[in-house]
């Protein structure tokens, strides 16, 4: 069955390789029919991809993308609709993005420091936008030292290597308020990613009375038995 819906995209407003319009035209293209937008931690990009998608027929969803931490790594919260104007909203978003910016700085220092050469100049062009750990990665196989992201986050910027920063701590509840309180839609990225799908069980009554609607059931390399 053709697939006529993505509801998890990234432009270069985030970590994401195409700016806003051309995403849009890559999934017109494609023949994608509807198409949400969901940078990390920004809404940049939302307003130049709703403009091209009306051009092009595409049913166009505003969305957002929050990193958040448990004790167990990573847990990344997808937001639907959210009201993109409301001030307290974008505060949140700002604080976000400008911890980005000093863990991707205090990452090329600690780097630096250990005789890995790359600029944090170099990575804020590769950026675009937001700053996040796939553009110092992307800087480091520019530089010769690695052949592929992973192999960057394996050996230097992943959690336990000598680049590895702890990032701004937000709980997956707390995104799930900030997205209610901009009467979004929270929904939890990738699920089995997550530290264990025990653990997602014991979490979802927490998450679903803090306002998660859903799960992202259909997700890159997913299997049937993983959506069922």
């Amino acid at each position: 069955m053709a697939n006529y819906v993505d509801l998890h995209t990234h432009s270069t407003a985030s970590d994401g390789i195409y700016a806003p319009s051309q995403l849009l035209h890559m999934a017109s293209e494609i023949g994608l029919r509807v198409l949400a937008l969901t940078d990390h931690d920004t809404t940049n990009g939302i307003a130049e991809a709703a403009q091209v998608a009306q051009t092009l027929g595409i049913d166009f969803i505003p969305g957002i993308e929050i990193n958040t931490d448990t004790s167990g790594g990573e847990v990344h919260v997808l937001g639907y609709f959210p009201e993109l104007e409301r001030p307290a909203f974008q505060a949140v978003l700002t604080t976000l993005r400008d911890a980005r910016v000093r863990r991707g700085q205090r990452i090329v220092e600690l780097l630096n420091e250990n005789g890995i050469a790359i600029s944090w100049e170099r990575v804020r062009e590769i950026a675009q936008g937001t700053v996040g750990r796939p553009h110092i990665a992307k800087a480091l196989m520019e530089a010769g030292y690695v052949q592929s992201i992973g192999e960057a986050f394996d050996k230097y910027i992943g959690k336990g290597c000598v680049g590895y920063v702890q990032r701004y701590r937000l709980s997956p509840v707390d995104a799930a308020h900030l997205i209610n309180s901009a009467n979004g839609l929270p929904v939890i990225a990738h699920p089995l990613t997550l530290p264990g799908l025990t653990t997602l069980r014991a979490w979802l009554p927490e998450l679903c009375a803090a306002g998660m609607v859903g799960l992202e059931t259909y997700y890159g390399p997913y299997t049937e038995e993983d959506e069922r």
